[in-house]
């Protein structure tokens, strides 16, 4: 059998240990560990704080290294920072626990080291001992301590028997190398191999991260449309309608009266124009931002094609979102009424009930309004479900036409210490 690591190489006959490349692998991975212990520890010492730091450098050359023991170049544990994040590189890297097992890992890599410095050293001048010894001997007799009290005199005569030991030494030295190669490879390769649940948590995470983007996409798109759809379709309806206005005008001849409706199409337009822009923004109407809904609502028969009455709107500070819910609730039907309907006027009411408040428009149109009809009571409908609220359209055939929306009373503004009778309409 072939070895092709270290730890195999260990289990193979000695004749065959020593005729491999395994002991000069494991000597230049022992005494790599033994010079990076000594580079090491003056640099820790005075970069204490930049001790996880050091530990991504240093087991990154560890999973190189461990290739000199035949093992295949471990992937690293950490995330990938895209390039827009690098500025938050450090705080993701010291939350990881790749890094702190890299820390662990160098901390007792430097406790390989100091034995690897030991066993070099000692083979060293082991070495050298048993390659001089006889050249001296040779010229003259000496006396040599072997261990203790136990001596060796050498002369001319068997100056060649230290020589005779160096092919044990060097065989014996083998099997150390490798077997502190060895055991620092595994303790690093276990401190530093990527863990699966970690993998598979990752991989979750990113299937999530990669979920939550789709739905955030969806999301801001069927915003986007319905924020056209009820807030600027409103706008340009109203144009529409001033246009009409000015086309009977001219045609009876009041030109006061015809400049009159083309300043009011004038400005229908640049509040088009603003709609369009706050809907791209993605941010409420300023009114509805600064001021609440029942603010809001009350700048709404300004810009509606049809008579419309704001009737005591009592309904305090929402979330954001529950109010431009509620706004382009009303917005968008104010305009169903506008484009779908005989109707000549329209009466928008909204107060308390015991679970939330309710929002009401009504029309005296001819009535058979159906959300599977048509995308502007289905984009209300959507809106709605949101925010877990409820629409409800009561609209028999020849009239009149009442669409509500219930909102529950978990979407008030949190810290708000204005009652309802503060934030209502006057």
């Amino acid at each position: 059998m072939r070895a092709s690591t270290v730890w195999q190489a260990l289990m193979l006959p000695p004749w065959r240990l020593w005729a491999s490349r395994w002991p000069w692998a494991a000597l230049v991975y022992v005494l790599t560990s033994a010079l990076l212990s000594l580079a090491l520890v003056p640099v820790l010492l005075l970069t204490l704080i930049a001790l996880p730091l050091w530990a991504i450098l240093v087991g990154a050359l560890d999973r190189t290294r461990l290739r000199l023991l035949g093992v295949a170049k471990l992937s690293s544990g950490h995330v990938r920072v895209p390039h827009g994040e690098r500025r938050h590189w450090l705080g993701i890297r010291l939350t990881e626990r790749a890094t702190w097992r890299e820390t662990s890992s160098m901390i007792g890599g430097l406790a390989f080291g100091a034995a690897a410095l030991v066993a070099v050293f000692t083979q060293a001048i082991t070495a050298i001992v048993l390659v001089v010894l006889p050249f001296q001997a040779r010229v003259r007799e000496i006396d040599v301590s072997v261990f203790a009290d136990i001596r060796m005199r050498l002369g001319p005569d068997d100056w060649w028997l230290p020589l005779l030991l160096l092919p044990v030494f060097l065989a014996l030295a083998a099997y150390v190398n490798a077997g502190l190669a060895a055991a620092q490879g595994a303790f690093a390769r276990w401190l530093l191999a990527p863990r699966t649940r970690e993998i598979d948590a990752r991989v979750a995470q990113l299937t999530r991260s990669r979920a939550a983007i789709v739905a955030a996409h969806a999301s801001e798109r069927r915003r986007i449309e319905r924020d056209l759809h009820d807030g600027v379709q409103q706008e340009l309806v109203g144009i529409a309608a001033r246009l009409g206005i000015l086309e009977i005008e001219l045609a009876a001849g009041d030109v006061d009266a015809a400049r009159g409706a083309l300043t009011r199409a004038q400005d229908q337009t640049d509040r088009a124009l603003g709609a369009l822009r706050e809907t791209v923004r993605g941010i409420h109407p300023a009114v509805l931002t600064d001021h609440g809904l029942a603010a809001a609502l009350d700048e709404l028969p300004g810009r509606a094609a049809l008579p419309v009455r704001i009737e005591g709107v009592r309904i305090p500070r929402l979330r954001p979102d529950a109010e431009a819910a509620a706004y382009f609730f009303v917005a968008e039907a104010v305009t169903n009424a506008a484009k779908h309907t005989t109707a000549d006027r329209v009466i928008v009411r909204g107060d308390a009930v015991d679970d939330g408040w309710i929002v009401s428009v009504a029309d005296n149109g001819h009535g058979g309004a159906d959300p599977e009809r048509g995308t502007g009571l289905r984009g209300i409908i959507e809106r709605a479900e949101a925010l877990d609220a409820a629409v409800h359209v009561r609209s028999p055939a020849g009239g009149p036409t009442e669409i509500s929306l219930h909102l529950p009373g978990r979407l008030r503004q949190q810290g708000e210490g204005a009652s309802d009778a503060d934030t209502a309409r006057r």
